[in-house]
């Protein structure tokens, strides 16, 4: 292979890279309707309710198990308020994965606006991440006037290992998590309202 077929190939390398990355936000991923099966074991705790924080020197995040514990880690949000969902035992919780600048990410916030208003009396509790650290107060509340979404718990991943520990790689991701602290849902493409209401009538 000579020197010009070899930068062509890593340019046509490095393009297909962009594009995948792109493609997180913007387009359909690949549906996932149970969480994706592993040990269920945490970077940094044996017992999933145990664990709180997480420190920023632990190793590659393991993927939660479909029928194992939800993680048990926590995240401080806007309000102040430290979000641990060992605490949620007893409760529906739905997680959804976004960034300020997402755009196809509006949507499914504002149905979980409206679905946590609806649901909240019987015991349905929402938090939105965004996994953007470069993301402040200042830009979800831009993110929540162009959308029109009302008001929900809201956190910045700032380190990223609430996000990596629930196995997340993708924005757009939606996780349900029912009464006994067990994955019921899971998704990473923007979904629609009827498709969230019905989910949760299930668990709730």
């Amino acid at each position: 292979m000579n020197g010009g077929t070899t930068r062509v190939l890593a340019l046509l390398a490095a393009l297909l890279t962009v594009a995948l990355s792109a493609a997180a936000c913007a387009g359909p991923g690949a549906r996932q309707t149970e969480a994706p099966s592993g040990d269920g074991q945490q970077a940094t705790a044996a017992n999933p309710g145990d664990a709180e924080e997480t420190s920023a020197n632990v190793g590659p995040a393991k993927t939660p198990s479909d029928r194992g514990e939800a993680a048990g880690f926590a995240i401080k949000t806007l309000d102040g308020e430290r979000f641990r969902l060992s605490e949620k035992r007893g409760e529906v919780v739905a997680l959804f994965f976004m960034a300020g600048w997402c755009g196809s990410c509006i949507p499914e916030a504002r149905a979980w606006s409206e679905l946590h208003s609806a649901y909240e009396d019987e015991g349905l509790e929402v938090l939105v991440v965004s996994v953007d650290p470069n993301d402040t107060k200042e830009t979800i509340e831009g993110f929540k006037r162009a959308g029109g979404i009302g008001q929900l718990p809201w956190a910045i991943d700032e380190t990223g290992e609430f996000t990596r520990s629930l196995g997340v790689r993708a924005l757009d991701t939606t996780i349900i998590i029912n009464r006994e602290g067990k994955t019921a849902y899971r998704d990473d493409i923007p979904t629609p309202y009827e498709t969230l209401d019905k989910e949760l009538k299930e668990v709730l």
